[in-house]
């Protein structure tokens, strides 16, 4: 509670055990407001205007580690009590005969966690109550880590100053790298723990100053080193989960020590392992527009040679972020590539041609020979400068078809499909594919529905044996597929309407490893429910990936429905969103208007009613960037 005073009633007080009651602060207009601080149960205040209590010490998140006194328990015994003590865990339910590691790798001490609990409640209760109090238990984390007591005590700072914002951004990595070793699906625990992380570089960044006046002042020596940033990168890599907030922290932070540690004049040079690492959190965080990016571009263009891992995963990452641009391209080919002048990569017209001549070799009825043995060299010509497995060639083939046509050259593709073919000969091959990764079973069968319905001619004129391998991998991914897919509760308000609306469905499709949110029965349309997960962050741009998806269902022949979510969550009434959804249906099977962009979205005047006893009433901008149907121009 604070209670303001005049001046002459400050001057009445006095001080109290020598210690200020009264704390100033100076205000614009260099007039200071006089207060005085009231806590119960808290003790006085302090000179410098902060809490003396442990509690309050708490609440700020800068408790020291516990200093203990020697005991004659042994480590397991003591750590049962403790436990037993703090969180009411029953001894039977740990497991103390696991093996430590000193501390030194994440993620071995992370599964040592996970084998001590032996319930997923344990380990839940553990992690909540740092949740709640932001005390972390740094005894338990010593014991599982293999530091000894003895070391603890030698470990702990002499002045009593807190202990290092890296080891506290390790401690709440363990706990979210423990939750996906124990197979605990959770992500409201990780965006908790992602806050706590989000608070902790708060309190680094910005420090009030020894005056009160709480200005923010930057300070180097608050920043995370690199190490901790690549692991947490690595660690929300593996649990697969989103916070654009945390990351466009951590992502700033990252570049700016890439640019720093660049010497003025030189080319700034990132590791292979770090370029991928990075490119990967950027494209599973959706982060298409962040200056990082620019920088891993720079590098790339800079390196004077770009290794064969380096080249397929950063032609496909930049090709998902849309950020692939000509000269990275050519940088990329000339990596992977022999190619004579003829078959150049990454020219419209040229790749146009040679794909004309490819699909149909005998689209003229008096074909000469000499036409036919300039193809096979054509073909032959191309050779590759590194080896590459099965899994880079579909990544190859997976990211060209996401350039788009103007950037293939139909000749490399056939190349890249032969090479796959050679080596996925065997069945054992195809089964260690399955188990190494489970996205390049996707990829490998959106590019067998790419060459079934686009390009036809061209998928008829493959190898048998080359077709058998590609319709193996397809039958694998879709029933993967089958047993993962999960209802989201998007496409359920989304089919609940479409219930009431009396129109007959099926949740959760899949074709040609597209998944399908709704798939109507009588008619041939497909409602695509776009969540957040389908958009760049902090924009409305859809994915490279859900757009390849779009052009391959109109392949198909499928009229496709959009509704986006920030579009239906804006619509509060229920009778809006009746129409809403009956207008689109409309407009999707009967108007030409889409196939327009112009007139998709909010510009398509999807709610055409006026209700007046309803509190909820329609107005001309209602949505952003709406035009009444009177003012468009056809």
């Amino acid at each position: 509670m604070l209670a303001p005073y005049r001046n002459r009633m400050f001057q009445r007080w006095a001080l109290r055990k020598g210690k200020r009651m009264f704390h100033a602060n100076l205000w614009p207009d260099e007039k200071k407001n006089f207060y005085c601080v009231f806590k119960r149960h808290f003790g006085d205040s302090s000179i410098d205007g902060k809490a003396n209590s442990k509690a309050a010490e708490e609440v700020r998140g800068m408790e020291e580690p516990p200093y203990r006194k020697r005991s004659s328990l042994s480590p397991s015994e003591e750590i049962i009590q403790h436990i037993q003590n703090v969180y009411g865990i029953c001894p039977s339910s740990v497991d103390v005969n696991i093996q430590t590691n000193g501390g030194k790798d994440l993620f071995k001490v992370s599964k040592s966690w996970s084998a001590f609990f032996k319930c997923e409640k344990d380990l839940y209760d553990v992690i909540n109550k740092y949740i709640k109090t932001n005390k972390m238990d740094y005894h338990l984390h010593a014991y599982l880590k293999g530091i000894t007591s003895e070391a603890e005590q030698e470990g702990r700072s002499v002045k009593g100053r807190p202990i290092q914002m890296e080891e506290k951004f390790l401690n709440i990595l363990i706990y979210i790298m423990s939750l996906f070793y124990k197979k605990i699906q959770d992500l409201n625990i990780v965006s908790l723990l992602s806050e706590r992380m989000l608070h902790l570089l708060n309190e680094g960044i910005c420090r009030s100053d020894d005056n009160g006046d709480g200005k923010c002042t930057n300070d180097d020596s608050f920043l995370l080193d690199k190490a901790t940033i690549l692991t947490t990168l690595e660690v929300y890599n593996y649990v697969n989960a989103m916070n654009d907030e945390l990351f466009d922290r951590l992502f700033s932070l990252l570049n700016k020590c890439y640019l720093t540690s660049a010497p003025p004049g030189r080319p700034l040079i990132i590791s292979d392992e770090e370029i991928v690492l990075i490119l990967r959190s950027l494209y599973i965080q959706k982060f298409k527009n962040h200056t990082i990016v620019d920088t891993i571009v720079r590098s790339l263009r800079d390196a004077p040679h770009l290794s064969a891992h380096l080249s397929v995963n950063s032609f496909l990452y930049l090709t998902l972020l849309s950020r692939m641009d000509n000269d990275s391209l050519c940088k990329v080919n000339s990596a992977l590539f022999y190619v004579c002048p003829m078959g150049q990569l990454g020219g419209g017209d040229s790749s146009t041609t040679i794909e004309e001549r490819t699909i149909n070799p005998n689209e003229k009825e008096q074909s000469t020979i000499s036409e036919e043995l300039t193809l096979e060299n054509q073909i032959e010509q191309i050779k590759f400068k590194v080896p590459l497995s099965a899994t880079d060639c579909i990544k190859l083939l997976y990211g060209y078809f996401l350039l788009g046509e103007n950037h293939i050259n139909w000749f490399v593709i056939h190349k890249l499909l032969l090479r796959l073919h050679g080596e996925l000969k065997d069945e054992e091959k195809i089964h260690l594919l399955e188990k190494e990764n489970k996205k390049v079973l996707q990829m490998v069968t959106i590019v067998r529905t790419y060459l079934r319905y686009k390009k036809r001619s061209l998928y008829d004129n493959l190898p048998k044996g080359l077709k058998r391998v590609l319709k193996n991998l397809q039958n694998l991914h879709a029933d993967e597929e089958h047993q993962r897919r999960k209802d989201r509760k998007f496409v359920q308000k989304v089919s609940w309407h479409l219930i009431k609306l009396r129109i007959a469905h099926v949740k959760n499709g899949y074709k040609g490893g597209i998944p399908l949110d709704i798939l109507e029965k009588t008619k041939k349309l497909v409602w695509m429910c776009f969540s957040y997960h389908q958009y760049y962050v902090r924009t409305i741009d859809l994915t490279a990936e859900t757009l390849l998806q779009m052009d391959l269902l109109k392949a198909m022949n499928y009229k496709i429905a959009k509704v986006h979510y920030y579009q239906f969550s804006r619509m509060k009434a229920r009778r809006t969103r009746f129409e809403y959804i009956r207008m689109c249906r409309y407009y999707t099977l009967r108007d030409r208007r889409n196939y327009d962009d112009e007139f998709e979205g909010w510009n398509l005047p999807y709610i055409n009613w006026y209700h007046r006893k309803n509190k909820n009433v329609h107005v001309s901008n209602y949505f952003y960037g709406y035009t009444p149907v009177s003012y468009m121009e056809y």
